[in-house]
């Protein structure tokens, strides 16, 4: 017989051999709680007339007191008692060995405290304070206490020189406030100002870029060069001087002037001479990031920016001169000298000299413009940045751009648009692009383009839907008539159902604004948008390939391209930028940087500690939106963050330098557009405008079927041809195609197979096999970027899945043990099937089990029989089986746990369903993976119920209710699943068991009895059930939900996030109810998963938020006809839960043990029907326990009848609970 494990861990450390005296007191109390104490202090043998329930208990709570003891050490001093069972001798044993009370040890301790040093090599300040600290801790639980004055001198007195002047300032304090603590302070904040002041010497100040257009060569540093009489000496380094101090009236001579006390360098008559200019044939400048380039001659002169003096052989460069006598200078290889006749300056001058910004830099940091538009924004200094560019290079090396930017030759002439407005919004062209293969990082599928046809300037807005874009120009137009005090003159834009319905045009006609539309199937008539579209795309595409970053990215590179290219000229602007125009500044592209480059982003102080690292490594993806900064993308954090405090390093790619490569994503040969209709114009027109190499003969085996399914779950059949890249539609137009081209055709000898679409593991684990040779960061960056979600532990649907899942270990192990756990009960017999014989298929169905913090428990595997093939009154007859309502554990936890302190335990039963005897016959086939060979024909006579079958649950429920009559428990009438029994009461729903009880001993006891009957769980006591969280913070019990809010947080990701402080707002309006044919926007309302969302937010309201009851149920009648509008506001109240996360009901509030009930009604509030709303909340003291807000179902003809109504339902409520309470008899 087993007794109940412990489920909590300890709260205190292990012992380690240094805490023997903070352990010994923690163990005790330990022990004291446990009711084990008595066997360390004193022995009491078991009486000799006690009963066998009474022996069992003592022997048992002996071995818990060794057991306890056994667990709470390391396991390296484990041989110390391993060779006892005794808990009182393991107790002699550990503190024979680890009292500290000898005065050896003592000494051994104080030594090491007084010889402990600090090496700032090997550590920081901090971690040598941590050591100071521990080994005071050590002395003093060896029955010493270190006095205050010693801890604070032994910080100090062994510090390295740098710290001399603040170990002065310390000694200095005075006695109250020369402490340990405050010591350490001053410490941390020394060694701060240290390492920055370290760090600030060996800064190198080299600018990126930059052109000189004379370089003088000093003799000295700044210092020193100021200084008169100073000369060079042989006995120190190389280029360093000393200061000569000459007596009054002597000193050197002025060769200009002849006067005394200054040399040529420092007259001031000099100075004011034409100086003589001296020009140089070729000069070379050798440093970090410069290179100068002159004419060519045969002399030579090199400059080092890291050196302070440098040679020169010419006397006749310098422009002042001094001449010095018997002095040496040592050379770079520090043994050989060379004599040194004087020092002075040269100034270089230099013509016609180049700066060295390349191109190809330019070109990747504007997004890649073509380079033609570069090199006339130099020409005509359109934006400030471009003046040390040099433009004597091209970019046809640039692979991106000939990958993304490949265009067929046109045939068209040339056409040049002149532009006739005159002023900006005079008119404007809008088109909408869409959808995209792949979501945005924020989910969106479209972008709306806003061109401005004056000044050029183009705005975009990245979309989730097509209904957004009213909604986005009306922002769009009051933002840009406030801005320029204009007003919006003209529209042009296609004829989509975007642009071209009723609210839009009435908008529009209000203000006075003109539209435009373009002739159907013409969209060159609004080419300039059009025209956008094409060259965004390309760019992004392009920034992509160069990048390395997946399509996911694609709205991020967009918008830095969008960026860069109102900063760019175009050729009807004369020069100018668009932003130029528009805001009537000249731009700078200074802040622009490559696309994809490798950035570090600064940690502000208040995020980080002192020892974690002040910036974190991503990748450049754009410009922040509002505010002057960058966006970086952090693979690690999988978010996108903007900030000015950023280093990007353009000579590093971000994705090849985090993940060792960079992966470029190619389309499949046979990649589809979402429509095809438009696919045989397209091919024409490849057909007209090239001309693709014509295979001789037709090979069969390279035709390839594809299926694409529709949205009316029809399918379209396209038969693929790899050689000349052609798809066709149906067999006939193979059969043409191979007429036209002179190719054999056999119907008979075509075998086409429909490819078999790929499961998500499938896909998964070619991408798993692609990264499996590199590292682990690039195949977690994989997982985390190149997804279209998140990366998150899958559960297959599937037994195929499983068997290419990740974690296929884990699965076959789970379901091996539910196999083993059906034969262990005895479930099935197997036989061989008859012909008349009705059987059952059957599934495995996957799940992963979390605990409250949200971490995964287990991996689940449950086989299920399809018990929908089942026939009523043949297969099965009842199927009713009593629940225990929530609102009732709520009640009877305020009442037995917060009122009158019982105990309690949760505990589940593993496999219920297994336990329920059927007697009806009923066949199954042998679950996937596990038919016995030989026996591959047979089938499974179920004699126990499993989980599919309709009467499973009812037969569990019979079952349950059979063994707990037969424990003495009686089930009560009002509720069927509360069980009663004295001293101890039980809450049954389906599998999960809650248990209170006056005593632990009774409780123990109960448990005991069920475990002997059922293979239950001990969860211990009620922490997370059924998605509620009771927390216990100090004497106080709360209840909430934020371990299921957290797993809406993931699943719902991608919806956007606002603040939001009330569920539904005071006076919102909402629509009338649609019918789901009258819905404009039917296909896309069907994507919404608006019922899901409603589901998991009734969810949230029934257990443990009664404010979101109102909004939830109101929201909820339009689930059968619902528009954008009431998803916004459903999306709103999730909104709301997320800000208000920390609302928790606090169950230990009963100052008393009244029922409260309060009702309200809204009387005829519901404008397409006139029903009323019924609301009300019952209180057990201050605790809300039951609340409900629902449609009535009849209408009121007044407001007293309604108010009637719902008081009717809460008295109903509160009768029904105070009849429990009344015959439970617990309190008065």
């Amino acid at each position: 017989m087993n007794m109940p494990a412990e489920s909590s861990p300890f709260a205190f450390p292990k012992l380690d051999g240094s805490n023997y005296t903070s352990w010994k007191e923690d163990m005790k109390v330990v022990l004291m709680d446990r009711g084990c104490w008595s066997f360390i202090v004193e022995d009491n043998p078991c009486p000799e007339q006690a009963t066998e329930k009474e022996k069992f208990e003592y022997d048992w709570r002996k071995q818990r007191c060794y057991t306890t003891i056994y667990q709470g050490i390391e396991r390296k001093f484990l041989p110390l008692i391993r060779y006892t069972t005794d808990g009182k001798e393991a107790w002699n044993i550990l503190k024979t060995n680890f009292e500290p009370t000898s005065k050896a040890r003592l000494a051994v301790l104080i030594d090491e405290f007084f010889e402990l040093k600090f090496n700032p090599v090997e550590e920081t300040i901090g971690i040598f304070c941590k050591r100071v600290d521990e080994k005071k801790t050590q002395v003093k639980e060896a029955g010493f206490e270190i006095p205050e004055l010693l801890i604070a001198l032994q910080l100090i007195r062994r510090l390295p020189a740098e710290y001399d002047h603040l170990v002065q300032t310390l000694y200095r304090l005075k006695d109250e406030e020369f402490n340990h603590l405050e010591v350490e302070k001053q410490l941390v904040n020394e060694a701060g100002r240290i390492q920055l002041k370290q760090k600030d010497l060996n800064l190198d100040y080299t600018e990126d870029a930059y052109t000189v257009g004379s370089f003088r060569l000093q003799e000295t540093r700044k210092k020193s060069s100021k200084r008169s009489g100073a000369v060079l000496d042989p006995s120190r380094n190389p280029g360093q001087y000393r200061k000569i101090h000459y007596p009054k009236g002597m000193g050197p001579s002025c060769e200009f002037c002849s006067r005394k006390g200054h040399d040529a360098s420092k007259c001031y008559k000099k100075r004011n001479k034409e100086k003589k200019q001296t020009f140089l044939s070729e000069t070379t400048f050798c440093g970090t990031n410069q290179a100068f380039g002159v004419s060519t001659d045969c002399n030579h002169f090199l400059i080092d920016t890291a050196a302070t003096s440098h040679f020169c052989y010419e006397r006749d460069w310098f422009k002042n001169f001094k001449e010095l006598k018997t002095t040496k200078a040592l050379l770079a290889d520090k043994k050989s000298t060379c004599e040194v006749e004087g020092i002075g300056n040269i100034d270089f001058i230099v013509q016609d000299i180049k700066g060295n910004v390349d191109l190809n830099l330019i070109h990747k940091r504007l997004c890649h413009v073509n380079i033609p538009l570069i090199k006339d924004m130099c020409k005509n200094k359109s934006v400030k940045g471009l003046e040390k560019v040099n433009i004597k290079i091209d970019n046809e090396s640039c692979i991106a751009c000939n990958v993304g930017k490949a265009t067929r030759t046109s045939l068209k002439k040339n056409y040049v648009y002149k532009r006739v407005t005159k002023s900006v919004l005079d008119k404007v062209h809008m088109d909408l692009w869409g959808p995209a293969p792949v979501n945005s990082l924020g989910g969106s599928k479209y972008f709306l383009s806003i061109i401005d046809d004056f000044s050029r300037k183009i705005d975009v807005f990245t979309l989730k839907s097509k209904s957004e874009v009213f909604s986005i120009f009306k922002e769009y137009l009051s933002s840009v008539q406030r801005e320029l005090g204009r007003k919006l003159k003209s529209v042009r834009t296609d004829n989509g159902l975007e642009f071209c319905h009723k609210d839009f045009e009435t908008f529009l006609r209000n203000l006075g604004i003109k539209i435009e539309r373009t002739s159907f199937y013409t969209p060159e008539l609004n080419g300039i948008a059009e025209r956008f579209n094409r060259s965004s795309m390309e760019a992004v595409r392009t920034m992509l390939q160069d990048s390395g970053l997946q399509p996911r990215f694609w709205a991020e590179a967009l918008h830095a391209y969008v960026h860069t290219k109102n900063r760019c000229s175009h050729k009807l602007t004369e020069g100018k930028t668009p932003m130029e125009i528009w805001s009537g500044h000249k731009p700078s592209i200074r802040h622009c940087r490559a696309f994809g480059s490798l950035a570090y982003v600064y940690v502000p102080t208040v995020n980080r500690n002192k020892l974690q690292p002040k910036a974190k490594i991503g990748i450049l993806v754009g410009y922040a939106v509002n505010r002057r900064g960058y966006r970086v993308w952090l693979p690690k954090e999988r978010k996108v963050v903007e900030s000015i405090h950023v280093k990007i390093d353009e000579t590093k790619n971000g994705v090849k330098t985090l993940f060792g490569k960079v992966k470029h994503y190619d389309y499949a040969i046979y990649q589809l557009d979402q429509n095809l209709n438009n696919d045989s114009d397209y091919r024409a027109q490849d057909e007209k405008s090239s001309s693709p190499e014509k295979p001789s003969s037709l090979d069969i085996s390279t035709w390839i079927r594809l299926e694409k399914p529709r949205t009316k779950s029809k399918r379209i059949d396209v038969y693929y041809y790899p050689p000349s890249k052609e798809r066709l539609r149906s067999i006939n137009d193979v059969k043409i195609y191979c007429q036209k081209n002179k190719l054999e055709f056999d119907p008979n000898q075509f075998n086409f197979k429909p490819t078999k679409a790929k499961t998500r593991f499938e896909e998964k684990s070619e991408c798993h096999n692609e990264t499996s040779s590199d590292s682990v960061d690039e195949a977690s960056f994989v997982n985390d970027i190149f997804q279209n979600e998140i990366y998150m532990t899958e559960i297959p649907k599937t037994f195929k899945e499983t068997q290419i899942s990740p974690d296929k270990e884990k699965w076959n192990e789970a379901m091996s043990e539910e196999i083993k756990l059906m034969q262990n009960r005895k479930v099935w017999d197997l036989v061989e099937p008859k012909s008349n014989m009705k059987v059952l298929g059957c599934r495995w169905v996957y799940n992963i089990k979390h605990d409250e913090k949200n971490n995964v428990k287990k991996y689940k595997s449950r086989l299920v029989a399809q018990g929908f093939k089942q026939r009523p009154g043949v297969d099965f007859t009842d199927v009713f089986a009593p629940l225990v309502n929530f609102d009732i554990i709520k009640f009877l936890f305020v009442l037995l746990v917060c009122i009158l302190g019982w105990n309690h335990c949760q505990i589940d039963v593993k496999g219920a369903y297994l336990y329920g005897n059927l007697d009806i016959p009923i066949y199954m086939q042998q679950p996937e993976g596990f038919v016995l060979k030989g026996c591959e024909h047979y089938v499974y006579r179920l004699q126990k119920s499993i989980y599919g079958l309709h009467q499973s649950g009812r037969q569990w429920n019979l079952e349950l209710c059979e063994i707990l009559f037969g424990l003495g428990f009686h089930q009560n009438d009002l509720c069927n699943g509360l069980y009663t029994k004295s001293n101890c009461i039980l809450l049954v729903y389906v599998d999960d068991i809650v248990v209170f009880s006056k005593s632990q001993s009774d409780l123990e006891n109960s448990i005991l009895n069920i475990k002997i009957k059922l293979e239950i769980t001990e969860l211990g006591p009620v922490r997370y059930l059924l998605g509620v969280n009771f927390e216990r913070i100090g004497d106080s019990v709360y209840l909430h939900q934020n371990t299921y809010i957290n797993k809406l947080k993931t699943r719902f990701k991608n919806l956007p996030r606002r603040r939001i402080t009330l569920p539904l707002k005071v006076g919102c309006i909402l629509p009338d109810r649609v019918k789901e044919n009258e819905i404009i926007e039917t296909e896309l309302m069907r994507q919404i998963p608006y019922k899901t969302l409603i589901g998991c937010l009734s969810f949230i309201a029934n257990r443990s938020r009664p404010d979101i009851a109102f909004a939830v149920n109101t929201m909820s009648q339009f689930c059968n006809g619902y528009t954008y509008h009431h998803w916004t506001i459903v999306v709103d109240i999730l909104n709301y839960v997320f800000n208000t996360m920390y609302y928790k009901i606090n169950l230990s509030d009963t100052h008393n043990t009244r029922l409260t009930m309060y009702s309200d009604s809204s009387w005829g509030c519901k404008l397409n029907d006139r029903h009323s709303t019924s609301g009300y909340i019952m209180l057990f003291g201050n605790v809300p326990i039951t609340w409900k807000s629902q449609k009535q179902k009849c209408i009121a003809l007044s407001l007293m009848e309604a108010e009637f109504i719902a008081l009717t339902e809460s008295v109903k409520c509160i009768i029904w609970y105070s009849k429990i309470l009344k015959e439970l008899n617990l309190i008065d």
